[in-house]
């Protein structure tokens, strides 16, 4: 099919239109062919052989707008330029679609086409060590022994407080009745001793007539120690040495902190006589008998006088 090189209706040289072979004639396929003449005026109007085309031209030119549109929409809506580009962790760029993780390729073979050695291969690395070996300590430690239950002793002396009566005294050799204090009733008729001072030594303590310093050590090394005053009664007795001076006097020398039975015959060895208290008075002289002779013994460092008599067997 042929077309017109002139310039009918405006067309220029350049915008002729040329066809192909005679499969895409139109017409009736006669051997001289079919000329077309196809001319567009200002309104859009197509006349082709003398037939009026503009509703097809018109048609054609709007699918081929609307197909245009179509492919600046798809481009857009892959392209955004308005977006800024991903950038990754090396402050480069990143295209928005991921590329596929690549595996990491396999290692080479050795050289020699063989397997890779294996640690117990190498020559460098040492045998291990075939003799026998020590074992460690045990990680579980023994459960310690439950402590010891405390001394009652030390419990005994530890509890006692200052006021505290005890009965405790000289049995009458210099030798205490008890072994650990035991409180009783300051009232109580064996009531024999008062704690004064509670101190680490009986060196410690005051020293005077009827005053007895009483020490003890704990297990645990420490020391503790009870000074004592005696608890003078009437009707208690004690024993003494008694001795008759030239002039007719008697002088007595008394163990002050000891308590004796005062029915008893026989005394303490060194001693000669049992002396029944009568009074302590802590001033002025001691009340006298007509029967008997009173004797009289400072006490609790001169703040006290204790007076007694000879108990007569």
């Amino acid at each position: 099919m042929s077309y017109s090189r002139g310039n009918p209706g405006g067309f220029d040289d350049d915008d002729d239109y040329y066809g192909g072979d005679d499969d895409d004639d139109y017409g009736d396929g006669g051997t001289g062919g079919t000329r077309i003449n196809a001319r567009a005026s200002g309104r859009g109007r197509v006349t082709v052989a003398g037939r009026d085309i503009t509703s097809t031209y018109f048609i054609s030119v709007s699918s081929a707008v609307l197909v245009g549109l179509l492919g600046l929409a798809l481009l857009l809506g892959t392209w955004k330029p308005w977006q800024e580009p991903e950038t990754v962790g090396n402050g480069k760029s990143s295209d928005s679609v991921s590329s596929p993780a690549i595996p990491p390729p396999h290692p080479d073979p050795s050289a020699d086409g063989g397997e890779t050695k294996e640690p117990d291969d190498d020559p460098s690395t040492p045998a291990p060590d075939d003799s026998p070996t020590t074992p460690g300590p045990s990680a579980t430690t023994p459960d310690p022994s439950p402590p010891a239950p405390p001394d009652p002793v030390d419990v005994a002396f530890a509890s006692v407080r200052v006021g505290t009566c005890l009965n405790v005294y000289d049995e009458g050799w210099g030798k205490l009745n008890r072994d650990r204090p035991s409180a009783v009733d300051c009232g109580a008729s064996i009531a024999f001793s008062k704690v004064t001072m509670v101190t680490t030594a009986a060196s410690g303590c005051p020293e005077g007539g009827g005053q007895h310093g009483w020490g003890h050590v704990n297990d645990d090394g420490s020391s503790i120690a009870l000074c004592l005053d005696r608890v003078f009664v009437t009707g208690q007795c004690f024993p003494a040495v008694l001795t008759k001076q030239a002039d007719g006097s008697v002088k007595g020398t008394a163990r002050l902190f000891s308590v004796w039975g005062c029915d008893r015959t026989q005394v303490p060895k060194g001693q000669n006589a049992i002396m029944g208290i009568t009074a302590l008075v802590s001033g002025g002289s001691c009340p006298q008998r007509s029967d008997r002779r009173t004797l009289s013994w400072s006490v609790f460092n001169g703040a006290a006088k204790v007076c007694a008599v000879q108990v007569q067997h």
